[in-house]
């Protein structure tokens, strides 16, 4: 077997019903100026013809691919994964197949991690609207170009870095097979904060290198019952910072995720179904469900954490639900 280049990319692409986006994602990959070592497409049994499509504009590409297919469909996690099995790079890229980066993208991360010898690198990502017009920045600048993981995951606890595991590289040696979720939604946060909290240390890259398009009929941003896996989550999240003791030293980043993450988001996917005509039983659950884990001993400590906001927004949504749910429907 040759040795694998120290600065080699494995790129893993999930594809499902993405036949409108796909093509401009693998221009992206091609575009780059430091040409990725392999591109594996995972056929995730979508129903539109985006492999089709992607088998198409590859063909007209330089670049070494492979297509795995899945039996049926089983989700991100389970495709990313599976892709991750294939994997030979020294760096894994998973790029969801509706995103496209900077074509410096791989090129500023490589460097980034090899400069400091990070297991994870990460870039802030500018998020586009479907017709591509750039839209806002997610993270806020990050001050330092490296921390170390533990720092990393409280970051992410408190929004200043996302769990997006598009926006990263991640050397292949530090992921362990299997290492997303399957079978949920919401399947990137709690391995991206396990990955976080083990890491030695990760690199950070102060430039919005990938752009997120930004879909309103996307599973993270429309309700259904999927929408109850942010619940299953939580518990997951609050268990691993009680495994590592990280329960009282962490409240309040812990305090900030619930409520930025969870609570908050729960409550608006299903406000803005119903003010789409879809009230039903599962709606008015995830209200329920959102207004009942509100305390107001937490969003006085919300707001003492520097989130202001969305101690105001718990506030309305425990008190006047009516309220919340008019002022979501002006915005």
């Amino acid at each position: 077997m040759e040795p694998v280049a120290p600065g080699s990319v494995s790129v893993v692409i999930p594809v499902h019903d993405n036949a409108g986006t796909v093509a401009a994602c693998l221009r992206s990959v091609a575009a780059q100026t430091l040409r990725p070592a392999e591109l594996i497409l995972v056929d995730d049994r979508g129903r539109d013809g985006a492999v089709a499509v992607a088998r198409r504009t590859l063909a007209g590409l330089d670049l070494p691919h492979r297509v795995i297919a899945h039996e049926r469909n089983r989700g991100a996690g389970a495709a990313r994964n599976t892709g991750l099995a294939r994997a030979t790079g020294t760096w894994v890229w998973f790029l969801d197949s509706d995103d496209e980066a900077d074509p410096r993208f791989l090129a500023r991360m490589v460097e980034a991690g090899t400069a400091y010898g990070a297991g994870i690198v990460a870039c802030r990502t500018r998020r586009v609207g479907p017709d591509g017009t750039p839209r806002e920045v997610d993270e806020p600048p990050w001050e330092r170009a490296v921390v170390a993981g533990p720092e990393a995951a409280r970051l992410l606890l408190r929004n200043r870095v996302r769990a997006y595991p598009c926006n990263k590289l991640f050397r292949r040696t530090a992921l362990p097979a299997g290492v997303w979720d399957e079978g949920r939604a919401y399947e990137d946060f709690l391995p991206t904060l396990r990955l976080l909290l083990d890491a030695p240390r990760v690199a950070l890259v102060d430039e919005p290198l990938y752009r997120y398009t930004a879909n309103p009929v996307s599973v993270s941003a429309r309700f259904g019952r999927h929408t109850f896996d942010l619940l299953a989550v939580a518990e997951d999240v609050r268990a691993e910072l009680a495994r590592r003791g990280l329960a009282r030293a962490w409240r309040a980043e812990h305090l900030g995720y619930r409520y930025l993450n969870v609570v908050l988001p729960l409550a608006n996917m299903a406000l803005r179904a119903e003010h789409r005509g879809h009230a039903d039983r599962d709606t008015r659950a995830a209200v329920a469900a959102a207004r009942g884990r509100t305390r107001m001993v937490d969003l006085a400590a919300l707001a003492v954490a520097g989130w202001l906001r969305a101690a105001v927004a718990g506030g309305v949504l425990k008190l006047s639900p009516g309220l919340y749910s008019r002022v979501l429907a002006s915005r």
